[in-house]
């Protein structure tokens, strides 16, 4: 069984990937999943900021709501298929 995420794990990810490069999955419902790569910029208290690289916007504001709610996933860009 999938283990449930709360706001504090999800601030713990944020914190954990703050300055790296990632991969972002973002569901917009109805089959409307835009894909994105850029760095976790910011974290505050009730949302974080990705810079994006290569879009037409320069950023994305999330809550950690949405983590939770699995609207936007996030996935540690590894440069060069280090481990």
């Amino acid at each position: 069984m999938k283990k449930s995420l709360n706001v504090e794990d999800a601030k713990n990810i944020v914190q954990s990937l703050l300055g790296h490069s990632v991969d972002v999955k973002l569901n917009r419902g109805r089959n409307k999943i835009k894909h994105y790569k850029g760095v976790v910029s910011e974290a505050h208290s009730n949302v974080f900021v990705i810079n994006l690289t290569n879009d037409i916007f320069d950023r994305i504001s999330c809550s950690y709501i949405d983590l939770v709610c699995g609207e936007i996933a996030l996935k540690e860009h590894l440069v060069g298929g280090q481990a």
